[in-house]
């Protein structure tokens, strides 16, 4: 009995690390979210993203996300989430707006969060900043841009086990684009 329970547990390890569909995890396939909570401050900004929601085992899980730059509450347009495969393991990931980087708007943040098979929860990515990115499955590849002045700066990162890692970096001439 002990060596099919090891035999189970590893196949189910074997499963997760290999990226196989949503399939090897049924609870992170019956989410619920509850509305996004943005409550301001005394002064009237939004400093943090409050993020609850339910797996089917009942557990109730909240995710706090950190603001790029405080917000006025009466001008706040984000915290929109998305859930794409950041990791491209085959299990949808979360990717929540907070905000931009500066003033401008061209620089939208986002927070992301892996989902954990062993946990049943999602984990925050926490070593890069995650700004306009786009991903690219073929080469499962990750490539944030950032604008500033009249150039666009482009940073690329691969996962490396549970963290990204910069692979590349390189700037373009936008100006003739931004004038």
């Amino acid at each position: 009995m002990k060596r099919m329970i090891f035999s189970m547990a590893l196949l189910a390890l074997t499963l997760t690390s290999a990226g196989k569909t949503n399939d090897t995890d049924p609870i992170r396939q019956q989410i619920r979210w509850e509305a996004p909570a943005f409550p301001s401050n005394e002064e009237g900004f939004i400093e943090k993203l409050y993020l609850t929601y339910y797996t089917s085992d009942g557990q109730r899980h909240d995710i706090v996300s950190d603001m790029s730059l405080p917000m006025p509450a009466d001008a706040f347009a984000g915290g929109d989430i998305e859930e794409p495969d950041i990791n491209f393991d085959g299990i949808p990931d979360l990717q929540v707006s907070v905000g931009f980087m500066n003033a401008t708007g061209h620089n939208p943040v986002y927070n992301w969060y892996v989902w954990d098979v062993r946990s049943h929860s999602f984990v925050e990515v926490d070593n890069v900043a995650i700004i306009n990115p786009t991903l690219n499955e073929e080469e499962k590849t990750i490539y944030t841009h950032m604008l500033e002045g009249g150039t666009m700066y482009v940073d690329s990162y691969r996962w490396k086990g549970l963290q990204l890692e910069k692979t590349g970096e390189w700037a373009e001439d936008w100006s003739e684009m931004t004038e």
